[in-house]
Parts: C-alpha cells; sequence; structure tokens
C-alpha cells in the first residue's frame, strides 16, 4: 500500500489517492486494476481497507491493483474542495480519470482490464462512470443514487438536493437529470452486478430496480441481487460475506 499523486490535465489540480498492490507486485507489469470510489465524502487514508465496504485488501490479494482516488468532493483538503461533492460527477470524475490515466502510464495498470465499484456515493461514482466511458469492463455499485428527480421525492432528503440543485425538480429538472446517472443508461456497455439494501432509507431500492431494468432492456450484462433486511449498509455478517464473494467473482469474471 502506498500513496499516489497526479494532476487533473484540466487545470492541474494536484490530487492524492492511494493504491493497494497484491502481495507479490511487480514494476512495470500491468495489472488488472480497480478504482474503489469513496463513499460520501471521507477521503481514503493509508491504512487496512478490509472492511464490507473497503474491498481494496481482498481483491489486492486475488491479483488485483485498487485504486482509491480522493478526487474534489473529499474532506482533508479544505472546504472549498470538498465542497466539490455537490457538483456530482463532474470534476470529480475527470480527476479520477486523470488518476487511471497516470497509473496506465506508470505501467501499474492494464487499460484493457479495468474494473470500478464502490458504495454510496462510490457507487454513484461508478454508474456516471460508466454511463460516461466505456473504458471500464466491469462495475459493481452499491446503493448508488442514480435518479435525483425521484430521490428528492421518495426520502427524507428532498431539502439537501434543493439546495445542491439550486431549486425543487419542479423547477429544475434538467439541473438534477443533467447529474443522474439514469438519464445517461443509453450509453452504457459495461457489465454491471448492481448491489441494494431493501430497506434503504436513503437511496430506495427502486433506484437499483430503475437502473438495472434499463441495462436488461439495453441488452448489457447485468445482475442485481437485494439483501433483505439490510438499509444503507450491510449489517449481517452473513450478507457480508456474500457481498464480498460476490464483488470478488463478478471482477473475477470480466478481468481475469
Amino acid at each position: 500500500m502506498r500513496e499516489v499523486s497526479w494532476t487533473n490535465r484540466k487545470d492541474g489540480q494536484v490530487l492524492h489517492g492511494v493504491l493497494v498492490t497484491p502481495s507479490d507486485f511487480k514494476s512495470g507489469q500491468p495489472y488488472p486494476t480497480i478504482v474503489e470510489a469513496h463513499p460520501g465524502n471521507t477521503a481514503w487514508l493509508s491504512g487496512w481497507q478490509g472492511s464490507w465496504s473497503q474491498w481494496a485488501q481482498l481483491l489486492a490479494s486475488n491479483g488485483y491493483v485498487v485504486f482509491l482516488p480522493n478526487p474534489r468532493g473529499v474532506t482533508g483538503q479544505g472546504w472549498e474542495f470538498s465542497e466539490y461533492i455537490h457538483t456530482w460527477g463532474g470534476a470529480a470524475f475527470d480527476d479520477t480519470m486523470d488518476g487511471v490515466d497516470y497509473l496506465i502510464e506508470q505501467r501499474i495498470a492494464d487499460p484493457n482490464r479495468l474494473g470500478i465499484g464502490g458504495f454510496s456515493n462510490g457507487g454513484y461514482m461508478a454508474t456516471w462512470a460508466i454511463t460516461h466511458t466505456n473504458r471500464f469492463k466491469a462495475a459493481v455499485p452499491f446503493a448508488a443514487p442514480m435518479d435525483f428527480p425521484v430521490i428528492w421525492g421518495a426520502t427524507d432528503l428532498g431539502r439537501l438536493y434543493e439546495v445542491t440543485f439550486g431549486d425543487t425538480p419542479l423547477r429544475a429538472r434538467q439541473l438534477y437529470e443533467a447529474r443522474s446517472p439514469f438519464y445517461f443508461v443509453q450509453n452504457c456497455r459495461t457489465p454491471t452486478l448492481v448491489l441494494h439494501g431493501q430497506n434503504d432509507p436513503y437511496v430506495p431500492l427502486a433506484q437499483a430496480y430503475e437502473f438495472y431494468h434499463a441495462l436488461k432492456a439495453l441488452g448489457v450484462e447485468t445482475e442485481m441481487v437485494v439483501y433483505p433486511r439490510e438499509g444503507h449498509g450491510i449489517g449481517e455478517r452473513a450478507h457480508q460475506i456474500d457481498f464480498q464473494r460476490r464483488v470478488l467473482a463478478w471482477f473475477d469474471k470480466h478481468l481475469k
């Protein structure tokens, strides 16, 4: 595990992240690489990444390089940097993809074996990525917000989104849709494993069904797993084990 730094090619912003590599990692030999996008606005730190929602140690021990980028929107680099969390996609996506390109240039990441996934905001970034580029060969979003007009009306987070987008979707629907991966799903070609908790109060289960059914209608390879009794996270031990096994199996199927 080590820290990595790169720059955004558009504006020169310096970015930082964490790289977790297999124990037998050899420099100059490109590896299948998985981007794990950060949940919420919490930056990735160097340290053990082995909880149910932190896949880096699991994936690295199975031959993957795991890239944990800290694009604009995370805490720890000043309030202006963290405020980008409200832009949804945007600069954070560019920051992340520039980090991927840096790893490819360093002959760390194999450009033909890239995957992406994440939890909550990380799931959002995964779905945003696969609806805006076809560079990823596999994706695993969990508890991913994908359709903001629907979330506004179906949860108690409506006021948060009104602040983010400047108004309700009744008067600013285009702004909500412009940052919702669902409205770009026709661009997706990436095999996608959709995971969700049955009782998620922040990202309703309907969000996952909506994206899954769209992928099926488009002929994109996809599977969906709903975890009973779970909310915006996975609490039951059996579910946590099943969750990680499915994540690994999906990436193994498409990246190896």
